[in-house]
């Protein structure tokens, strides 16, 4: 099957002989007929246009209501955050831009914020700067390891996918004053608003063509569907296979709207706390700096004053959205 991105989705593979079980570990690439790589296709044309329909007849309805989903999620009361010790771990290049958000705007962009290869005609970019409560919840994020994972006897720290490339580790301290804490609690109002929008008929005629199971694909109606499918399961499918925006990307973008500086939410990688920082909507007073001693030259504090310097843009050279 192959998305937007041209990038091929295969199907399980099988032995390469009868009765031959794979390799552990290794996918094997198999031999398709030539009817197998036509109905491939065709599978792959329907899964497009499900995901066109998803997002295309479903975002006028979300624009629709955009006010009511904004006051739904101002019924969370923002809440104030001092931050002791948390950590942020940058590729060695970045050292006297520790606090830069440049890199959530490569590629597709981060969970919680969008890239600058996310299609412009559904999502404009902006910046968000992660951070991680403690060192190894930092680690995991940053080289995407699952909690307690082994692979064939390899460490968690074996698997990283940048070997001999160097990385600054920094340890932050400061203070926020509109966080909005991500839990299935605090998004209920505003699933019980997305709960209003249905399913396109067509959108449940292709399922049903593509044999998925009921609950395979459904409309978000509680609080820890929602939070589940922003915080917890893969949000890279959308944008890369796709081009569209991630669900925790369309609900970043809402929380921005409604004027919080930050989301907080628990790693899917472990059992610690991260968080997104909205650089565009820092507030007088809120900042985040180094602790300790850094380089002469290095930029130490993320605050008002900063914020438009280590937002990314002028350092990757892309221009920012007007408005």
């Amino acid at each position: 099957m192959r998305g937007r991105s041209g990038k091929p989705t295969p199907p399980s593979p099988r032995g390469a002989a009868a009765g031959t079980p794979p390799i552990k570990g290794i996918t094997e690439l198999d031999r398709f007929s030539e009817e197998s790589l036509e109905r491939w296709s065709e599978l792959s044309a329907d899964l497009d246009e499900l995901q066109d329909i998803l997002y295309f007849n479903l975002e006028p309805e979300r624009r629709r209501r955009r006010p009511e989903l904004l006051r739904a999620l101002q019924e969370t009361p923002a809440e104030p955050r001092q931050l002791e010790n948390w950590v942020r771990i940058v590729d060695y290049q970045w050292t006297l831009y520790p606090l830069s958000a440049a890199g959530s705007l490569t590629s597709i962009g981060g969970r919680f914020n969008a890239g600058a290869e996310i299609d412009s005609q559904t999502f404009s970019p902006w910046p968000s700067l992660y951070l991680a409560s403690d060192h190894a919840t930092a680690y995991r994020e940053k080289f995407q390891i699952e909690a307690g994972q082994m692979v064939e006897g390899l460490r968690p720290e074996e698997l990283a996918l940048s070997p001999g490339k160097s990385h600054t580790t920094v340890v932050l301290n400061g203070k926020l004053s509109r966080v909005f804490p991500l839990k299935p609690a605090t998004l209920v109002s505003v699933a019980r608003v997305l709960g209003k929008i249905k399913m396109p008929e067509r959108a449940e005629r292709i399922k049903k063509k593509l044999k998925f199971m009921p609950n395979d694909l459904r409309m978000m109606t509680t609080g820890k569907q929602l939070h589940d499918a922003t915080a917890v399961h893969n949000w890279r499918v959308l944008p890369i296979q796709f081009g569209l925006p991630a669900p925790s990307q369309i609900l970043s973008e809402l929380i921005r709207a409604a004027d919080f500086e930050a989301i907080e939410y628990q790693s899917s990688k472990s059992g610690g706390m991260c968080m997104a920082v909205f650089l565009d909507r820092l507030l007088p007073g809120s900042y985040i700096e180094l602790s300790g001693p850094s380089p002469a030259g290095a930029i130490t504090r993320l605050d008002e004053t900063t914020a438009e310097e280590l937002s990314g843009w002028t350092q990757l050279g892309i221009k920012p959205p007007k408005g």
